[in-house]
């Protein structure tokens, strides 16, 4: 991965831009000393988008899981038939 300054970035954004989606090599981008954010190619991006949705998915079932071991939480096929649905 290259580091660079956000100056240095936003001097030549066009061939940053270019070289991160020829080569898909990531640029930092540093601002005081610490990176504060990254570019990177569209297909890396979108792949780091279905890993957080996987992600989330995967925190949602097991919240899913513990709340059907909670005493007095109703199944939802009880509360479909108690609807008629």
């Amino acid at each position: 991965m290259t580091h660079k300054t956000a100056a240095e970035v936003g001097a030549k954004l066009s061939e940053n831009l270019k070289s991160v989606e020829t080569t898909g090599e990531p640029v930092a981008i540093e601002s005081d000393g610490r990176t504060v954010a990254v570019l990177v190619s569209a297909e890396d991006f979108a792949l780091l988008q279905r890993l957080r949705e996987e992600d989330e998915d995967r925190r949602d079932a097991e919240a899913v899981r513990e709340a059907r071991k909670e005493p007095g939480s109703i199944p939802w096929e009880k509360i479909k038939a108690d609807l008629g649905l």
